[in-house]
């Protein structure tokens, strides 16, 4: 699943507003995948959720720093 950059930009905004977070966007041939610079408690729910409501799936590595949407 691609995520189009409007979408990324408010979801960027949206969790560095409530967790102090920054989202980086990585966009490689094979598709796309995301970076947190840190992880903190809630920010992993909230990302599910927001996905969740778009009816995507979140797969996170074994730290929560890196996740892909499916």
């Amino acid at each position: 699943m691609i995520l189009n950059i409007n979408d990324f930009i408010k979801l960027k905004k949206l969790i560095k507003e409530k967790y102090n977070i920054e989202l980086h966007l990585h966009d490689t041939c094979s598709g796309q995948y995301f970076t947190l610079n840190s992880i903190t408690m809630g920010v992993k729910e909230f990302i599910n959720k927001h996905f969740k409501d778009k009816h995507m799936k979140v797969n996170f590595s074994d730290d929560g720093l890196s996740f892909y949407i499916n």
